[in-house]
């Protein structure tokens, strides 16, 4: 119930990041660079789709940025760093990160599309002007 207070969130007192729960925050920031570095090894190196490749970037930059933001926040407050180890860090970390999962979600339902459908009738007028083909 004390979640629920925004004194508690607001407060300038390191978040207590022991235990199970400590953990699991730290997994999930862990994971989060895994995913990044996995789809830059995958994605990167063996596609051969632009747009694919456009969509790798977006994502091992939003979880390679947010884990290794995670991480510190985490040392942060693991060290009992008043100030950096706030528990309103993790709420700005959170918006941050929904923020940005957002973004990358409406890139690739809705601009990605549209690229493409661009990307094809131009190909398709090309083939009419005269000129170097690719």
């Amino acid at each position: 119930m004390n979640m629920l207070n925004p004194l508690f969130w607001l407060s300038i007192a390191a978040a207590n990041v022991d235990g199970l729960p400590g953990k699991l925050i730290l997994g999930f920031f862990l994971l989060l660079i895994l995913i990044g570095v996995v789809c830059r090894i995958v994605l990167m190196q063996s596609s051969k789709d632009r747009y694919l490749k456009l969509i790798g970037k977006r994502l091992v930059t939003c979880s390679l940025t947010m884990g290794i933001t995670g991480v510190i926040l985490y040392f942060f407050s693991y060290e009992g760093i008043q100030l950096f180890g706030a528990r309103f860090w993790y709420l700005i970390w959170v918006v941050a990160f929904i923020a940005w999962v957002t973004v990358l979600v409406k890139f690739v339902m809705k601009e990605v599309p549209e690229m493409r459908n661009k990307n094809v009738n131009q190909h398709a007028k090309s083939k009419y002007i005269p000129g170097r083909k690719k």
